[in-house]
């Protein structure tokens, strides 16, 4: 079977681009895939797309009676990469790992930009024990783990480590008594979404609290797939239509005859998608932990140190140096992470004018928004809005 997606709604005709699609249509990151691709295709187009819609796994060939243009593929198999080589075509990678002796020009997510967020994520939320759970089914997992640790070290933090082998479903056991010896409260860095899956399910087995005790981090994030489990699952929101966005605009430079360099470019990950997994800090000092509280249910109002200090009575010297100790920062800069996370949500997933966002985040203008938040993330929040919807 055979999806043929026309752009542009122009009848086919040889003048047109011809680009197959060897990407998986079966997952959340196959169609955002597919989603850049057509965003950057419309604004060039028309191009006519082959799409194998019934492929569940990598794919392993070209289309036989397929004559076309250029391929964007996630080569994943030596057939492929051969099929591919024999054929000519420009051609532009989309995967992973590299397939050894294949040199295309190459787009992938930066996983150790992704790391470093994910370690400064559990550093901000108080975590001092961090563990690590992945696979060695791949070799990708492997490295993950080993960028997670080298980012972490910075910290002085060294993370605990269980990797799967073979089957997730025959090792509960084991895992489930490495989760029960961690240290709690502790921050767990999953590779995927289905061994975060995993570490919830197992920790509900064995009586143990998340996001309370283990807070649950996945290296990837689905919309759908993140709240299919309880609770809902926090994780790295990789770049995956901006990748498809750029494989198309370096595959265009090809089809029109520019020479581009076999290299490999690396998107930064879009931030951490805060879900119900992660929804804790790490705190042990009582006082502290009030301060927290307080701080977390009044941060879109109108606070300063003032209004702590008569909620949690205690010298204001005392309560900076004991949260400065616990989390790097002050109580007046735990108020702005706080405001500028929900801006970064209400910028990524809805529609509200900028004004409303600025107040729903606790500043009464637009413009004092804008100067914040270009402070913390080096970019307007109307740039920001543009770049997370840039192919949406």
């Amino acid at each position: 079977m055979r999806a043929i997606l026309f752009i542009g709604c122009m009848p086919l005709h040889r003048d047109i681009p011809q680009v197959a699609l060897l990407v998986t249509t079966s997952n959340d990151w196959g169609r955002r895939i597919i989603k850049g691709i057509l965003s950057y295709a419309n604004e060039v187009g028309p191009w006519h797309i082959w799409v194998k819609s019934d492929e569940s796994g990598p794919a392993r060939e070209l289309p036989g009676d397929w004559h076309g243009d250029g391929v964007i593929a996630r080569v994943a198999s030596p057939a492929l990469a051969a099929d591919i080589q024999a054929s000519g075509l420009p051609v532009v990678n989309v995967a992973d790992f590299p397939i050894e002796g294949f040199s295309a020009p190459c787009v992938r997510t930066d996983d150790q930009a992704g790391t470093r967020m994910a370690v400064d994520f559990f550093i901000d939320h108080g975590f001092r024990h961090v563990a690590y759970v992945g696979s060695r089914h791949t070799a990708n997992p492997v490295w993950y783990g080993s960028a997670f640790q080298a980012a972490l070290s910075l910290h002085g933090i060294r993370a605990r480590e269980f990797y799967f082998e073979g089957e997730l479903s025959a090792q509960a056991g084991p895992f489930m008594e490495w989760l029960l010896a961690l240290p709690k409260p502790v921050g767990v860095m999953a590779w995927g979404l289905g061994l975060g899956r995993m570490v919830v399910d197992c920790c509900m087995e064995a009586g143990i609290s998340v996001p309370h005790d283990i807070a649950v981090l996945c290296g990837s994030y689905d919309d759908l797939l993140s709240y299919a489990c309880f609770p809902a699952l926090s994780g790295i929101l990789n770049p995956t239509e901006l990748i498809g966005y750029k494989a198309a605009q370096l595959l265009h430079r090809m089809m029109q005859g520019e020479r581009v360099p076999c290299e490999t470019h690396y998107l930064p990950p879009l931030g951490i998608m805060e879900r119900l997994s992660t929804d804790t800090l790490a705190v042990e000092d009582p006082k502290i932990a009030k301060v927290v509280a307080f701080v977390k249910e009044h941060a879109f109002e109108p606070i300063g140190m003032v209004d702590i200090l008569r909620a949690v009575p205690m010298a204001r010297r005392s309560l900076e140096r004991k949260f400065q100790q616990i989390f790097g920062r002050s109580p007046t800069e735990e108020i702005r992470r706080i405001r500028m996370d929900r801006a970064r949500r209400l910028l990524a997933e809805t529609d509200l004018p900028m004004q409303q966002i600025a107040e729903a985040c606790g500043y009464s203008t637009y413009n004092y928004l804008t100067h914040v938040f270009k402070q913390v993330t080096g970019t307007t929040p109307r740039d920001y809005r543009k770049r997370m919807r840039l192919v949406g």
